[in-house]
């Protein structure tokens, strides 16, 4: 019986040591971070007393219930600490995030409005050539005859056509037609992807879907001008020298500026993962 009391006498006095060394050990801490006058205004006593414990390595009963709560409230520890600037930082990191954030759609949108007025002023010089081109027909004709050239004549065609499908075939057409897939050939499959993304893709928006449908079709436009040879709208007939070169060359342009800007979107989307992940992370502590 005796060392059944001994032993709870000597666990007692062991839990009493730790509670006495956590108690002393967090006010070495409060006093290292914050200096003697500090420390005791957040603890709630006065100077004297503070520096009593200190100086003598005993804790009054003051001193005790001070110490207590505010190791109970987290006070001064360095976990309370830790989250205090852990919260900061992610504070920091969602006002970064956002800023970077904001700086992709500010770009998308200004490259979105640049493209819009490149392509108007394509479609503008596309259009000036054409009427060019045409009245040197006329001069060149010698017959006063109005309107663009056509491909070809009734009755003049290879025998068993007496007139064309269609007056020019090499220009694609965004509304179909029975005979498209027969007209256009090898070309069919773009002009599908085409069509669908003319239908769905405004001249102008933001964010990086956007940017990479715009891609897109600047990529089939180019491919169906460039490896097909065919005219797209809003021209009226089939283009050739000059005129063709630019519309080429402005949807060129802008499929350079698109693919950059692009580019650009998805390497701040893949700085912003990381900077939402820690900041949840630091949340989350």
């Amino acid at each position: 019986m005796n060392d059944r009391r001994r032993l709870g006498i000597d666990r007692s006095r062991s839990i009493e040591d730790l509670h006495h060394l956590r108690l002393v050990t967090l006010l070495d801490e409060l006093v290292q971070a914050k200096g003697v006058t500090r420390a005791a205004r957040e603890l709630g006593v006065n100077y004297r007393t503070l520096a009593a414990a200190l100086e003598t390595g005993r804790l009054s009963r003051r001193m005790r219930g001070a110490l207590g709560s505010a190791l109970l409230e987290g006070g001064g520890s360095p976990v309370r600490e830790q989250r205090e600037r852990n919260e900061e930082l992610a504070g920091r990191l969602e006002q970064v995030e956002g800023q970077v954030d904001e700086m992709g759609k500010e770009m998308t949108g200004s490259l979105a409005a640049v493209q819009g007025e490149v392509r108007e002023l394509g479609d503008q010089h596309g259009q000036a050539l054409q009427r060019v081109e045409s009245r040197l027909e006329k001069v060149e004709g010698g017959d006063g005859a109005a309107g663009p050239p056509a491909a070809s004549h009734a009755g003049n065609g290879p025998a068993g056509r007496s007139s064309p499908r269609r007056d020019f075939p090499d220009l694609a057409t965004r509304e179909p037609a029975a005979d498209d897939e027969e007209v256009f050939g090898g070309a069919w499959p773009l002009i599908q992807e085409w069509r669908e993304l003319r239908e769905r893709h405004p001249d102008r928006g933001k964010g990086l879907e956007w940017l990479r449908e715009e891609e897109r079709l600047m990529s089939v436009e180019l491919e169906l001008l460039e490896e097909h040879g065919l005219t797209l709208p809003p021209q009226t007939y089939p283009l050739k020298g000059l005129d063709r070169g630019a519309q080429t060359g402005w949807r060129r342009k802008a499929l350079e500026e698109a693919r950059r800007a692009r580019q650009r979107r998805e390497g701040l989307l893949r700085l912003l993962g990381p900077l939402r992940a820690l900041r949840l992370k630091l949340l989350r502590r």
